[in-house]
């Protein structure tokens, strides 16, 4: 376990004794007063704990090693891909979260302590009489996330991203200033564009000479030949299934055009099945593809025994330069559905909802009712957020004890998310709300936190983001490009102009950052175990609804291998799965 810990209150000493229990290597100072004490978890780079004769502070994260700044002045002008605890000579607690990938959680108890930590799972082995919180659950099993501040607990905070907070005051962190893309010149761009990408992997690199890559698709291969370029020693990891339809096509002609070696992460059901009970332990928060945070978590395992102290990734590339082709078609059927009469729309919604179409087709009968449904909505909320896995129809089938009271409804916080974003257009509408659930921030924050080995990646980098959030949408996805497409243009434009790729790697067919074939694991040698873990679920559930959800449907196999990128129709699986394991014991 890598991370960091705090707690600031009446009962330090007893705090101290639950902290050292966590991990042998913890590392922990008290102040002063014996108030407050901060601690990291682990060793390597991923943690630094500094000491002076007035404080300490405590930083967890990839970039925990380059951080300078002190408790007064916590995370201001360091990188965003940490967060940070400490305390000054008053003694008094400073919490601080940067905007990358890893989140600080605060629980505050009824005797005024607080307790702070990058690990909720710690959380709840210092803080055992945690109970989870269930007042967001119909939002979390329609999206896959807890709306922040919210956490997975009762009482259990996220702190905003890119604050600092002192005993009842919160302020912002002062950030690295980035220039956003200003020129309208598409030659101009793409030179700009090119620079930024090849001073962004320069900068994360740091002192760093040696690197791993996961290796998927155009984008992590872009990062691995910009490291060739730069003249570092890089070595590339995929995953490899035993059916050959899932693994990522071209990975040999990149190996022997950037004159590296490559290793292969084989994966299979055991995986699965040896992670996702314990799937609480690592990753703070539930998903509907647990598989794709799985992957990472065990690849990152194989990495770190090889010796790495460092992963590259291409995350956050179809983000930002709007390259999901599943997104872009999300969006474009959105508008369609927008012709339809609203009575025939209520009428196709309502009949999808029935136990039949359910039983017999599934994740497409749910996907089609919540695209109809979306089109009843106010125009900016209805395009936002992807359709969801467990709408009010399939609730009700699911679940057979009494629901729980919520705190808001699921139109509510869809509304509220989407406010303010009325200036996009449906394809950057559909963009931002895939990006609300965190799945990849929470994927990088879990596996860096089991192993130690910092991960990076330009696309999430505040210097790239910046610059190409003023690059003009046209050059992302120009007006003839259909939803299908791969999108990202000018960057695809910039990598030929350069000649960073060859063509056999731009040109090929987009794959899945997710695509395994876990579906069929679920139905058949995962089965039993699913339906095992699924007893810790906080509600009683209709036996017969989940053993057909589990069941094969020809119509889920008609959208998993035609219509799917990811081959992929068990989200509720995932998402159920995970969700167990957060009702678990931590110390089971």
């Amino acid at each position: 376990m890598h991370g960091l810990i705090a707690y600031s209150g009446p009962d330090a000493a007893d705090a101290r004794r639950a902290i050292k229990t966590l991990d042998s290597t913890t590392s922990a100072v008290v102040s002063r007063d014996q108030h407050t004490v901060v601690a990291v978890l682990g060793s390597g780079s991923t943690t630094k704990l500094v000491t002076t004769d007035n404080g300490a502070a405590a930083f967890f994260g990839s970039a925990a090693r380059r951080c300078t700044s002190g408790p007064e002045t916590l995370l201001d002008a360091d990188p965003d891909d940490v967060v940070a605890v400490g305390f000054a000579g008053d003694g008094r607690l400073v919490s601080a979260a940067g905007r990358g990938s890893h989140r600080l959680f605060a629980h505050h108890t009824s005797n005024g302590a607080t307790w702070a930590s990058s690990s909720l799972h710690a959380l709840r082995r210092v803080v055992p009489e945690l109970a989870l919180d269930r007042a967001y659950e119909d939002f979390l099993l329609g999206f896959g996330f807890v709306p922040e501040p919210h956490s997975m607990y009762q009482r259990v905070e996220v702190m905003k991203a890119g604050t600092r907070t002192v005993g009842n005051n919160t302020a912002n962190v002062t950030a690295m200033s980035h220039a956003a893309n200003a020129s309208t010149d598409r030659d101009e761009i793409i030179d700009s564009l090119h620079e930024t990408l090849i001073g962004t992997i320069a900068d994360q690199a740091g002192s760093h000479r040696r690197h791993a890559v996961l290796l998927g698709g155009f984008d992590s291969a872009l990062v691995a030949a910009v490291l060739v370029g730069l003249g570092h020693e890089v070595e590339t990891y995929t995953f490899r299934f035993a059916d050959s339809t899932y693994v990522q096509r071209n990975v040999d002609t990149l190996a022997n055009h950037l004159g590296i070696r490559h290793h292969w992460v084989d994966f299979d059901s055991s995986v699965i099945a040896a992670n996702l009970r314990g799937f609480a332990a690592t990753f703070t928060q539930p998903g509907s593809q647990p598989h794709y945070q799985i992957h990472t978590l065990h690849a990152a395992r194989q990495i770190a025994a090889d010796g790495h102290t460092h992963i590259f990734t291409g995350d956050g590339c179809d983000a930002i330069f709007l390259g999901y082709p599943t997104v872009s078609r999300r969006a474009a059927i959105a508008a369609a559905t927008k012709r339809m009469p609203s009575v025939l729309t209520r009428l196709a919604a309502g009949t999808l909802s029935t136990s039949v179409a359910e039983r017999r087709l599934g994740h497409v009968a749910r996907m089609a009712r919540g695209t109809l449904r979306n089109r009843l909505l106010d125009e900016t909320v209805g395009a936002h957020l992807p359709t969801q896995v467990f709408d009010t129809a399939a609730l009700q089938h699911l679940r057979t004890s009494t629901s729980p009271t919520q705190a808001e409804t699921v139109l509510a916080i869809r509304t509220r998310l989407a406010a303010g974003l009325e200036r996009l257009n449906r394809t950057q509408l559909a963009f931002n709300g895939n990006g609300l659930n965190g799945q990849s921030k929470v994927k990088v924050d879990g596996a860096v936190a089991a192993t130690g080995v910092a991960q990076a990646s330009p696309f999430m980098h505040a210097r790239l983001r910046t610059f190409v959030s003023g690059i003009p949408f046209e050059y992302l996805r120009s007006a003839g490009s259909s939803a299908s497409s791969a999108g990202k243009e000018i960057l695809v434009d910039m990598v030929r102009r350069h000649g960073l790729l060859p063509d056999v790697i731009i040109d090929q067919p987009k794959q899945s950052p997710s695509d395994s074939p876990v579906d069929g694991w679920y139905m058949n040698e995962l089965r039993s175990e699913i339906l095992d873990q699924l007893r810790d679920l906080p509600f009683t559930w209709n036996k017969r609804y989940v053993e057909g959800l589990l069941a094969p449907k020809a119509a889920e196999a008609w959208y998993r291998n035609k219509v799917s990128l990811s081959h992929h129709t068990m989200q509720v699986i995932g998402l159920l799965s995970s969700y167990a394991s957060f009702n678990r014991n931590p110390g089971a």
